[in-house]
């Protein structure tokens, strides 16, 4: 546990973690069965919607 943490720091591999580990059935379904995880899996999209709008107005 403590190497995914330490290399947690590294935004690439957070990235590929987070995109790719989802994909497998039992991480899916404890990260889904974790409240706090559930909420930022759903406003995730709502922060890149503001991050662009953002750009656009800048």
């Amino acid at each position: 546990m403590g190497l995914i943490h330490d290399r947690a720091a590294d935004a690439a591999v957070v990235a590929v973690v987070t995109t790719d580990y989802p994909r497998r059935p039992a991480v899916a379904s404890k990260a889904t069965a974790d409240d706090t995880a559930r909420q930022a899996i759903d406003e995730a999209p709502h922060d890149r919607f503001r991050q662009n709008a953002r750009f656009v107005h800048e």
